[in-house]
């Protein structure tokens, strides 16, 4: 039950960066925008780096970084890459409050860091595909 209210508090966040997004006229370049990404991603360690049980430290301090650094990063350049940095977010904000991710599509670190793999695969896609 715990688990299904901190779902739900992640979507109604995932949800919020979304619309305040959207509710912007003017939305940053790609090099404009880049840095702040980067910065985003650059947050999450190395999953080596977790331990095994993984260190409830090294989560907690990833998570607070994370709100951190989300701040300002939308809107993107364009609305797709909104939707996969608003989904970027919600895997990495779920995979370090559980710590370990004990989900129904996301059960492992090991499928948390492969999603967020294919999410920042995605970003980078949808930015060359905007040049």
């Amino acid at each position: 039950m715990a688990r299904t209210a901190r779902r739900g508090a992640l979507l109604v966040i995932a949800c919020s960066l979304l619309f305040s997004g959207c509710s912007r006229d003017e939305r940053p370049d790609a090099a404009t925008w880049l840095p702040a990404w980067e910065a985003m991603t650059s947050v999450v360690p190395a999953q080596g780096d977790l331990g095994d049980p993984p260190d409830e430290d090294l989560c907690q301090d990833t998570l607070a970084s994370l709100r951190v650094q989300n701040e300002g990063i939308l809107p993107s350049p364009s609305v797709t890459v909104d939707d996969l940095v608003t989904e970027w977010i919600a895997v990495a904000e779920a995979a370090f409050f559980d710590c370990p991710p004990e989900g129904e599509d996301i059960n492992s670190f090991n499928d948390a860091y492969e999603e967020l793999d294919r999410i920042e695969q995605s970003v980078d896609t949808a930015l060359s595909d905007e040049t």
